[in-house]
C-alpha cells in the first residue's frame, strides 16, 4: 500500500491532534497482546505424552508395539515424514489400533497435512469414543485451522469424558477467548489454573481474559505467580500484558517499566515502541509527563525514549509523527514526517502534517515554504486555509486574508473556511467585510452556532446592536448551554433601547420554557425582563425577573452573572443589604469583574459605608486601566491591517 493511499483518510488538523491517541490502546492490545497460541503446543504436548502406557483416556495398543515406539521416537525427534511412514506400515498390519491413528494425526498435523490429521483423529474417536484425547486433539486442530466453533464443541466433548483434562480446559478457554466470549472462557481457565497453578501458558491466557473482563487486580495477581520463559518473544508478550494490566490499575510508572522490558526483549516491535512512546508522552491530569517532573517539557520526555526500531515503513514513520505531534513533541514529529516524505515524496498528508509540525516547532517560514511548494502540485482549499493560518501567525495579515478567500472560493460548501475568513476580519476590526462573510455563512449554514456568533460580532462592531442581539439570541436557540453564546448575548442588554426588546423577549420566553433546567436560559430571560423594565422606568416585571434569576442561581450557583444581575435588581428595589451579598458573591466567583466592583462600591455609598466604597471603586478604576492598556496594544498591532483593508471596495 502506498503511503499516499492510506493517508487520504488520516490527515489531521491541529485541533484534532489531541484525539489521535484515543485508538492506540485498543490497537495495541488487539495487535500484540493476543493469545500466545498455546493450542499449537497442545498437539506437541500430546506427542510428548503419547508414550505413557497407562493414560486413562488412551486405550492400550493392541499390537505392533515396536513400530509404535519407533514412530513416536521419530516424531519426538522432529522426523515426522519418517514417523508417518512407520505408522502407515504398522496400520497395514493392525488397521484397528486407535493409538496408531492418534499418533498418525499428530504426525500429519506436524507436516501441515491437516485433512489427513482430521481423518486420523476422527478414526481414533470412532475406535475409542470414550477417550478424551481424540476429542482434545481434533479440537486443537480445528482451532489451529480457524474453525473455533467446531473446536469448542470437541473440547467440551473431551471434558464430558474427562472433566479434569488440563489440556481440554486450557484449549477450551483459549478458543472461547479467541471468540471474544471472555466470561465463558474464564471458567475453564480458572479450573485449569487450579489444576496447575503457576503454569505459564495457563496463567498468561487466564490473565488476558481477566483483563478483558475488567478485573485488573485479579489479572495482576495471576501474572505475579508465573515466571516468564527464556524465549524473548514470549517473555516480551508477558511484559506487554503486564504493562496493559498496570495501565488498567492506573499505575502508569509501572506500566512504563513493563513496556520498557518488553521492548528490550523485542526491539523490533513497532507496536511495543508505539505503546511506550504513547505512555511516556501521555499527560497526567495536570498536563505533565508520566514519569517525569512537573516542569519538564515534551522535548525532555522525548530524550528519555529509546531509539525506535530499525527500518520503519513509511506508514510507521507517519504514525509516530502523528503521535509525537499530538503530544506537543513537534521536533520529534518533524523527523518522522520528513522521512515519510523522503520515501513517498507525493504524500499530501505527510506534507500537510509536516507543515503543522513546523509551525508547532516555531519554524513558521519552513512551514510556509513547504505549503507553497505543495500548492504548486496540489492547490487545495485546505492548503490555502493552512497557509493563511501560517501567514496570520507571522503577522502577514493581508496575505492571510487573500488565502482564506482562496479557500472559500475553491470549496464554498465548507463552513470552516467561511468562519476562518470572517474571524480573520473580526480579529483585525474590519467589520464590514466580516459582516459580508458571516451573512453568507449564516445563510449557508443556518445551524452553525459560530456563524451566528460571528454575524453578531460583526453587527456589534458596527454599533448595530439590535441586529447583533438577534444573532446572539439565534445562537442561544441553537445551543443554550454554549458559554460563547451566553457571553456574547450578556454583553448587549445595556446597549439596547426599550423598543429593541419587543422581538427579543418572546423568543427568550420560549427558550426558558423549552429549557427550564438551563440556568443560562432562565438568566437570559430574567435579565432581559429586568433590563426592559429599567429602560422603561417600570417595575411591573421585577417579581418575575427576580424569580427567574433566583432559579438560575439555584440551578448553577457558580453563575456569577446571575448574582450580579440579582444584585442590580435588589438595588433597584432599595434592598441594598441583599444587593451587597450578591455583589460580594459575584466578586468571589469573578474577582476581575469591573462591573461587580463598581456596583458594590456604589451600593456601599448608598449604605454610607464610604471607606468600603472607596476601596471597591479604586479596584474598579485599576481593572479598567489594565483593560484599556491591553486593548491599546492590540489596536497598535493591527493598525496597518485595518488601514489597508478599509481602502478596499
Amino acid at each position: 500500500m502506498r503511503v499516499g493511499d492510506f493517508r487520504r483518510e488520516k490527515r489531521v488538523h491541529p485541533q484534532t491532534w489531541v484525539a489521535i491517541n484515543r485508538p492506540f490502546r485498543a490497537f495495541r492490545f488487539s495487535r500484540f497482546v493476543g493469545s500466545l497460541l498455546w493450542l499449537a503446543c497442545l498437539l506437541v504436548a500430546s506427542v510428548r505424552s503419547a508414550s505413557t502406557q497407562n493414560q486413562p483416556s488412551l486405550p492400550q495398543r493392541q499390537s505392533a508395539p515396536q513400530a509404535y515406539e519407533l514412530a513416536l521416537h521419530l516424531l519426538q525427534s522432529g522426523k515426522a515424514v519418517e514417523a508417518l511412514a512407520e505408522i502407515d506400515g504398522a496400520l497395514r498390519e493392525e488397521p484397528a489400533d486407535p493409538a496408531l491413528y492418534n499418533l498418525r494425526g499428530l504426525a500429519a498435523s506436524a507436516l501441515g497435512r491437516y485433512e489427513e490429521a482430521e481423518a486420523s483423529f476422527r478414526k481414533f474417536i470412532a475406535l475409542s469414543p470414550q477417550a478424551a484425547t481424540g476429542y482434545t486433539n481434533l479440537a486443537t486442530l480445528f482451532a489451529q485451522k480457524g474453525r473455533p466453533s467446531e473446536a469448542v464443541d470437541f473440547f467440551r466433548a473431551a471434558l464430558k469424558r474427562e472433566p479434569e483434562s488440563f489440556k481440554a480446559l486450557l484449549g477450551l478457554g483459549v478458543t472461547l477467548a479467541a471468540l471474544q466470549q471472555y466470561a465463558e472462557a474464564r471458567l475453564p481457565l480458572d479450573k485449569a489454573w487450579s489444576l496447575q497453578p503457576g503454569d505459564f501458558q495457563t496463567g498468561y491466557e487466564y490473565a488476558r481474559v481477566l483483563h478483558q473482563l475488567k478485573r485488573p487486580s485479579e489479572a495482576e495477581s495471576v501474572l505475579a505467580r508465573v515466571t516468564p520463559p527464556d524465549q524473548p518473544p514470549i517473555a516480551a508478550k508477558y511484559f506487554t500484558l503486564s504493562a496493559v494490566v498496570a495501565e488498567d490499575q492506573g499505575d502508569r510508572t509501572k506500566a512504563v517499566q513493563f513496556y520498557g522490558r518488553a521492548y528490550q526483549l523485542d526491539p523490533q516491535s513497532f507496536e511495543t515502541y508505539l505503546a511506550l512512546v504513547s505512555l511516556i508522552l501521555k499527560p497526567d491530569s495536570n498536563g505533565n509527563g508520566i514519569v517525569l517532573s512537573k516542569d519538564e517539557k515534551a522535548s525532555q520526555r522525548v530524550a528519555s525514549l529509546p531509539p525506535p526500531p530499525l527500518r520503519l515503513s513509511a506508514e510507521q514513520h507517519f504514525t509516530l509523527g502523528l503521535l509525537f505531534a499530538s503530544r506537543g513533541a513537534y521536533a520529534a514529529a518533524i523527523s518522522h514526517f520528513e522521512e515519510t516524505l523522503r520515501t513517498e515524496p507525493e504524500s499530501y498528508s505527510a506534507a500537510f502534517n509536516l507543515a503543522l509540525s513546523y509551525k508547532g516547532a516555531d519554524k513558521g517560514q519552513a512551514a510556509v515554504d513547504l505549503v507553497e511548494r505543495t500548492l504548486k502540485s496540489k492547490p487545495t482549499a485546505e492548503l490555502y486555509n493552512l497557509l493563511a493560518l501560517l501567514e496570520e501567525s507571522q503577522g502577514s495579515y493581508l496575505d492571510a486574508v487573500r488565502n482564506y478567500q482562496r479557500a472559500v472560493e475553491l470549496e464554498p460548501t465548507n463552513e470552516q473556511y467561511y468562519f476562518d475568513l470572517g474571524a480573520e476580519y473580526l480579529a483585525h476590526f474590519t467589520f464590514a467585510p466580516a459582516l459580508d462573510v458571516f451573512q453568507v455563512g449564516s445563510e449557508k449554514f443556518p445551524h452553525s452556532l459560530r456563524q451566528q456568533l460571528g454575524l453578531g460580532f460583526a453587527h456589534y462592531g458596527q454599533h448595530d446592536y439590535p441586529a447583533a442581539v438577534l444573532a446572539f439570541v439565534t445562537a442561544l436557540e441553537i445551543d443554550p448551554s454554549s458559554p460563547a453564546a451566553f457571553a456574547a448575548w450578556n454583553s448587549l442588554p445595556p446597549l439596547l433601547e426599550p423598543a429593541d426588546w419587543q422581538e427579543i423577549l418572546p423568543r427568550l420566553s420560549r427558550l426558558a420554557e423549552r429549557y427550564p433546567q438551563s440556568a443560562q436560559a432562565l438568566y437570559c430571560y430574567g435579565a432581559a425582563l429586568f433590563q426592559r423594565e429599567v429602560a422603561l422606568g417600570h417595575q411591573a416585571s421585577f417579581d418575575q425577573a427576580k424569580s427567574l434569576l433566583e432559579s438560575a442561581v439555584r440551578l448553577k450557583p457558580g453563575l456569577y452573572e446571575a448574582h450580579l444581575e440579582l444584585g442590580n435588581l435588589y438595588v433597584a428595589r432599595n434592598e441594598n443589604e441583599k444587593a451587597v451579598n450578591q455583589f460580594l458573591e459575584a466578586i468571589r466567583l469573578n474577582p476581575e469583574s469591573e462591573m461587580a466592583h463598581y456596583r458594590l462600591g456604589q451600593t456601599y455609598r448608598n449604605l454610607n459605608r464610604l471607606e468600603l466604597a472607596e476601596q471597591e471603586l479604586a479596584r474598579y478604576t485599576q481593572l479598567g486601566r489594565d483593560r484599556r492598556e491591553i486593548m491599546a496594544r492590540s489596536r497598535s498591532a493591527i493598525k496597518q491591517f485595518v488601514l489597508a483593508e478599509s481602502g478596499k471596495p
